[in-house]
C-alpha cells in the first residue's frame, strides 16, 4: 500500500521532500497493518476519481459487501429469509444516491415487501456499535421481530478523493495517516429474542465534552475528501473511557477480568490507549490486534468484523495456527463470560455495548 500511495498519488519519490518521505515510512510502518483487504485493483488505489466515479464505485461495492455478509449470516443462523422483519444498514461510506441501499440489499436478498427499513450514514467508527444497540432495542419491541444489521464501508476509497499532491510542496500528513490505516470491510449480524449466540445485555451512547472539532470530514470542490484528526482525540477519549466503562460493570456487578474487549480498529495508538486506560490484560484485546493487523482500519464496519473473530476465537472455530506470537491470545476463552464493545467516532462520540456469551 506504501509503494502505490507514493507511486499513484504522490507521482512517485521524486516529488517528495525527503523529510515526507521519511514520515510516510514511519506512519505506514507505525500502522502494524500486516494485510489487508482493498476492493479496486492495485493500479487503481490512491489515483483520483471525480465524483461521478467515485459515487458509482463505492455504492457497487458496498452494495457486494452488503448481500455477501447478509447471505453469510441468515444461512449461519436458525432464521430464512422470510422470517426477517426489519433490515438496518449502515456505511461512513456516504453518498448522495436514491434508492438507498437497503432497498438494494432487500430486493436482492428476496426479503419481505414489507420489511421495515433504515439508512444510516456519515455516523463514522461508531456505526457498528451504535446500531447494534439500535437493533436490540426492536428485536425487543416485539417477540416476533428479526432484525438483519448489515454495516460496510469502503474506507479505502478516501484515498480516491484526496485532494492532489503539488509535486515538491510539503505533504497533506493527515493524507499520509488517512492512506495508511483506512481499509474495506462488511460485518453482519441478527438479533431477536431467541437467546442462543451472543446476547446484547445493555449499550450506552455518550459524547465527550469539547470536543466537537477533533474529528472532521469535509468535502471540498471537485469531490475533494478531506478528514481531519486532532492530536488530543486519543488523549480526550482515554479521559473518559474509564468511567464509562466502570459504570456499566458496577451497575451489572461485573469485573473487568471476566471480559473480553471489542475496541474499533482505530490504530496502535487507540487499542494500547484502551488497555493502559483500563488497566487490561493484552489478551483481553486480542480480537481487536489480530482484526486490525490483519485488516486495518474498517471505520464503523470493524465493531461487527471484531465481534466476529471473538466470538469464533471463544466457540474454538478460529484457526490459532494462523497467529503470529505478537498477539497474544488467553489460554482459557472459557473465563470470559462477557465482552464489552467500544467504538469513538466523530462527535466525539463513544459507543459502549455490553454482550454475553
Amino acid at each position: 500500500m506504501k509503494e502505490k500511495f507514493i507511486e499513484n498519488y504522490c507521482g512517485g519519490c521524486k516529488n517528495i521532500l525527503e523529510e515526507d518521505l521519511n514520515f510516510i515510512d514511519k506512519v505506514f510502518q507505525k500502522s502494524m497493518i500486516e494485510t489487508c483487504y482493498v476492493n479496486l485493483p492495485e493500479n487503481e488505489l490512491f489515483k483520483g476519481f471525480n465524483r461521478e466515479t467515485y459515487t458509482k464505485y463505492v455504492k457497487s461495492t458496498l452494495f457486494d459487501l452488503a448481500c455477501r455478509a447478509g447471505r453469510d449470516v441468515i444461512s449461519q443462523s436458525n432464521f430464512s429469509c422470510e422470517d426477517i422483519t426489519h433490515i438496518v444498514f449502515g456505511t461512513m461510506t456516504s453518498t448522495i444516491y436514491a434508492p438507498t441501499l437497503d432497498v438494494l440489499i432487500m430486493q436482492e436478498l428476496n426479503l419481505n415487501l414489507n420489511t421495515k427499513r433504515l439508512n444510516v450514514e456519515a455516523m463514522g467508527c461508531i456505526t457498528g456499535f451504535r446500531l447494534t444497540g439500535l437493533c436490540r432495542d426492536i428485536a425487543l419491541q416485539d417477540e416476533h421481530n428479526v432484525v438483519l444489521l448489515l454495516v460496510c464501508d469502503v474506507r479505502s476509497a478516501l484515498g480516491n478523493q484526496l485532494i492532489p499532491h503539488k509535486a515538491g510542496q510539503p505533504i497533506e500528513k493527515q493524507n499520509v495517516i488517512v492512506s495508511a490505516l483506512f481499509r474495506d470491510s462488511g460485518g453482519a449480524a441478527i438479533f431477536s429474542q431467541n437467546k442462543s449466540g451472543v446476547s446484547v445485555i445493555d449499550h450506552r451512547s455518550y459524547l465527550l465534552p469539547d470536543s466537537y472539532d477533533f474529528a472532521l470530514l469535509q468535502e471540498y470542490d471537485n469531490g475533494y475528501i478531506h478528514l481531519y484528526l486532532d492530536k488530543q482525540l486519543p488523549v480526550c477519549v482515554f479521559q473518559h473511557v474509564p468511567l464509562l466503562v466502570t459504570e456499566l460493570l458496577i451497575e451489572y456487578q461485573l469485573k473487568k477480568e471476566s471480559c473480553l474487549f471489542a475496541v474499533h480498529t482505530g490504530g496502535p495508538k487507540i487499542i494500547r490507549g484502551i488497555q493502559q486506560c483500563l488497566e487490561l490484560k493484552e489478551e483481553q484485546l486480542c480480537a481487536s490486534w489480530y482484526v486490525m493487523k490483519n485488516y486495518g482500519n474498517l471505520s464503523g464496519s470493524s465493531n461487527l468484523v471484531v465481534m466476529h473473530h471473538i466470538e469464533r476465537m471463544h466457540n474454538c472455530t478460529f484457526n490459532q495456527s494462523i497467529l503470529t506470537d505478537e498477539i497474544v491470545m488467553p489460554k482459557d476463552f472459557s473465563i470470559y463470560t462477557y465482552v464489552v464493545g467500544l467504538s469513538f467516532g466523530p462527535g466525539i462520540a463513544v459507543e459502549c455495548v455490553l454482550f454475553q456469551f
